[in-house]
């Protein structure tokens, strides 16, 4: 048993019953497992696996390079929290102000309110909108917040031809192609550089003190879009989610040895 520094309480146990553990196997034995956090850790899992067959330390199917640990959570499950990673923007070609911002939104967003300096009632907009396609942005240069919605996906035809349509309506797939990659870099100018945060006084702390140009604020994404983005074999884009609750680090080891 362990307490983190939130006051979460884990605990663990093993299971030896060779009853109870056959039951699992077969339970989950045909069942996908979708990766919602932690695909660079099973890849870098993947790679090590091929350096040690190569270096012919792998003599069968049970040996210890083969396994990977994992915590499974069904998606359905209540406890189950997503949280949005929000962006701080800096490298812009000028300290952008929220006139300006909203002038290079304005062939594809239309501006559906200007709570001033509430970045909290811009938040609370965005997660009563519930779509995907809605973004608060506040601008350091003078402390002002906007919330901007887009017109229509399809007017925008410049996404990769590889992804599914639901990568391409995820909020943070819009905000990095069409506003960062896209309308900044056009209307604005600069090489803008994305640092990630995850709560709203982050984003107010840092635009209060000019740590960044831009701050926006994502829509959470859903586990439905986690399943039908990688039902096609597709990755999220970058710093999409934050699970909670998260597995505490470091309760158990998997040994790489024999025995």
């Amino acid at each position: 048993m362990a307490r983190d520094h939130l006051g979460v309480t884990n605990r663990l146990w093993t299971i030896t019953d060779s009853a109870t553990v056959s039951r699992v196997i077969g339970a989950m034995g045909p069942k996908p497992v979708y990766i919602a956090d932690g695909h660079h850790r099973y890849e870098t899992g993947l790679k090590y696996l091929e350096e040690r067959r190569a270096a012919g330390e792998v003599p069968d199917d049970e040996a210890a390079p083969n396994y990977c640990l994992m915590m499974l959570v069904g998606m359905s499950d209540p406890g189950l929290l997503i949280l949005p990673t929000h962006r701080l923007i800096h490298g812009l070609g000028v300290d952008i102000t929220s006139k300006q911002l909203e002038s290079a939104l304005a062939i594809h967003f239309n501006i559906v309110d200007r709570p001033g300096t509430n970045a909290k009632a811009a938040w609370e907009y965005v997660q009563m909108d519930g779509a995907q396609t809605v973004f608060a942005f506040g601008t350091a240069a003078d402390g002002q917040w906007i919330v901007a919605k887009l017109r229509t996906l399809a007017r925008w035809g410049r996404w990769p031809r590889t992804k599914a349509s639901e990568w391409r309506g995820l909020g943070v797939s819009v905000l990095h192609k069409l506003v960062i990659d896209r309308l900044l870099r056009e209307t604005i100018g600069g090489a803008p550089v994305c640092k990630y945060v995850h709560l709203l006084s982050e984003a107010t702390d840092a635009t209060a003190k000019k740590e960044c140009q831009l701050a926006c604020l994502v829509p959470p994404a859903t586990m439905g879009h986690v399943e039908r983005i990688a039902g096609h074999g597709e990755k999220d884009a970058a710093e999409v989610h934050v699970f909670l609750p998260e597995a505490a680090h470091r309760l158990v080891f998997n040994s790489l040895k024999k025995d």
